[in-house]
């Protein structure tokens, strides 16, 4: 925490007076948690955050590390995050040059996208930055004396995003959120023209997620031999021939040209397509099951 710490030390203010600590709650989320994704595949996250409420008026310093779990079965850099993210959000008065942050590394303006605190450090550190809460303009750095009251109360609130790729050794991943501190604005009034800031208690319990890295496995139809989403008697002739073709390396799945996953074919779901289809396969046609998009392997 050398830089944000050192860099706004001066605006902690502790409210001695305070009976609950504020809170902030931050959490990771990504659409591909949980999902087995390709190596090289992007894998997009989000860090959010919820602050306490009738206690504070909302965020005012947010700092948290997205690092790699030691047990990964390979560690990389993770790239910044996605600066664009918050030019439209209150967190743009978090940054460089309305806020105050890192400097950035890399050629980058800000550091609110992370640093890797040498040229060799794999993870994230200290996504994140604060208001201008001392009531005076600085040049390149806080210089919006403007400070947004309710950040993270309303709801939860977009911090930063971003993404990597998916790394090529197969395996299990997990990502979390570490070493997280943030300050609020404290519920009294202006001294001497800058806004009085206290800590708040952080909370990333649960703030992670896994992916997987493998072979994905297709979309399975039952029954829609030729990949349509539909079965119905078109599906009859790629039947046909999947039961000739005899196996899964005999096989092309090929949508464009009417042949479906290989094991669109299995009716009756023992791994092989093979004359144990075909009675499962009349039934399937007799009571169509609904539509169901395949995906080739």
């Amino acid at each position: 925490m050398k830089h944000i710490v050192a860099s706004l030390s001066v605006s902690l203010v502790l409210s001695a007076a305070a009976l609950a600590q504020p809170s902030v709650t931050l959490g990771l989320s990504s659409p591909q948690n949980g999902q087995t994704v390709a190596a090289g595949a992007t894998v997009a996250w989000t860090i959010s955050g919820t602050v306490s409420a009738g206690d504070n008026f909302g965020l005012a310093l947010v700092a948290v590390d997205l690092t790699q779990d030691a047990g990964n079965p390979a560690i990389f850099v993770l790239p910044y995050a996605d600066a664009s993210s918050y030019a439209a959000n209150p967190m743009l008065n978090f940054s460089r040059p309305a806020g105050i942050s890192n400097p950035g590394e890399a050629g980058l303006p800000s550091g609110f996208v992370g640093s890797h605190g040498g040229a060799n450090s794999p993870n994230l550190l200290q996504i994140g930055g604060a208001q201008n809460t001392f009531g005076q303009a600085g040049v390149g750095i806080g210089t919006s004396t403007a400070v947004i009251n309710g950040v993270g109360q309303s709801g939860a609130q977009v911090i930063a995003t971003g993404s990597f790729a998916a790394p090529a050794t197969e395996g299990t991943y997990t990502f979390r959120l570490s070493n997280g501190i943030a300050n609020v604005l404290a519920t009294a009034g202006l001294v001497n023209g800058y806004r009085p800031v206290e800590a708040a208690m952080v909370n990333t319990t649960g703030a992670a997620i896994t992916i997987t890295v493998g072979t994905a496995q297709p979309q399975v139809c039952p029954g829609d031999s030729n990949g349509d989403t539909l079965v119905n008697f078109a599906d009859i002739s790629p039947f046909i021939a999947a039961i000739k073709a005899g196996n899964a390396g005999n096989w092309t799945c090929n949508l464009a040209a009417g042949f479906g996953p290989y094991l669109n074919s299995d009716a009756n779901g023992d791994g092989v397509v093979n004359f144990a289809d075909i009675s499962p396969f009349i039934a399937l046609l007799k009571a169509p099951p609904a539509p169901c998009v395949s995906t080739c392997p």
